[in-house]
């Protein structure tokens, strides 16, 4: 047993700068608590009219913390929303006629893949990406019938808008190793309507939030004993405290003793890191 202390003892001489833990963290989007909202003005000069509808959210995101038991600051990996329904527009123009459009398989998706946004700072378990670049996706299909404009059915491609800047903001929330996010995402875009000779009809301006509801599993460390997110002479300091008091947290292998087999199984756990 003297043996395995003085082996620990000399690990943590080795490790007493630390090792930092920053893993990414895979959250699922909750449709049942996720949702948009949207509405779309249709303006062709001589009149215009908003209608709006919304939709269930699902996909996933992928954040960094720099300490999962308190996290000081979180890094956005990448973000993947899908709109779950198809929405639907009306518009009425009155005695100018009137126009109905369908938005069908919608996205929203992070425009930077491989490149993260942030660190920023978490504050009371809120953080705020003051700006956030991300795509639409999505295919809108636009029937109308208005005087002096004409008829016909036109189709704009949304994801040919190319990247826009969000905000996105939100909160985290850490119950075990059960992480929740909940966060919303404005929407702002301002799309032109044109024919299929490139004339011009007018513009749609579409403005809506996604609120958002992840969550995920942070991968536990057994080896962080202290549960600072970071591996070092305090948590061998820990172990050996535990060991001598014999407490469950130095059962290492679980086995119900305390002998040298924990010792080994700590020693393993702490050369390998954390994920």
């Amino acid at each position: 047993m003297i043996n395995s202390y003085r082996t620990i003892v000399a690990l943590s001489a080795l490790t007493v700068a630390g090792t930092s833990i920053a893993s990414p963290i895979d959250l699922t989007i909750d449709p049942a608590q996720s949702s948009l909202n949207m509405a779309i003005n249709i303006d062709v000069g001589i009149a215009n009219d908003t209608d709006s509808d919304s939709s269930s959210l699902s996909g996933n995101i992928e954040i960094e913390l720099d300490d999962d038991g308190n996290p000081l600051n979180i890094t956005l990996n990448d973000l993947v929303i899908n709109i779950d329904d198809t929405m639907n527009f009306n518009w009425s123009f009155g005695f100018f006629g009137d126009a109905d459009a369908t938005m069908a398989d919608g996205s929203v998706f992070y425009a930077n893949p491989g490149v993260p946004t942030g660190p920023v700072p978490v504050m009371d378990g809120g953080f705020t990406f003051p700006e956030t670049f991300v795509n639409l996706g999505g295919l809108l299909t636009v029937n109308y019938n208005i005087l002096l404009v004409g008829s016909g059915t036109e189709f704009v491609d949304l994801a040919s808008q190319g990247p826009q800047s969000s905000e996105f903001s939100g909160t985290i929330n850490i119950i075990g190793d059960t992480i929740t996010v909940t966060a919303t995402l404005p929407l702002d875009s301002v799309q032109p309507l044109t024919d299929s000779s490139g004339n011009e009809l007018g513009t749609a301006t579409t403005t809506g939030t996604a609120t958002i509801v992840a969550v995920g599993t942070i991968q536990t460390c057994p080896a962080d004993l202290n549960g600072d997110g970071a591996l070092n002479f305090f948590d061998v300091s820990a172990f050996l405290n535990a060991f001598a008091a014999m407490e469950p947290a130095a059962d290492f292998n679980g086995d119900g003793t305390h002998n040298f087999f924990d010792v080994s199984a700590f020693l393993n756990a702490f050369t390998a890191g954390c994920p």
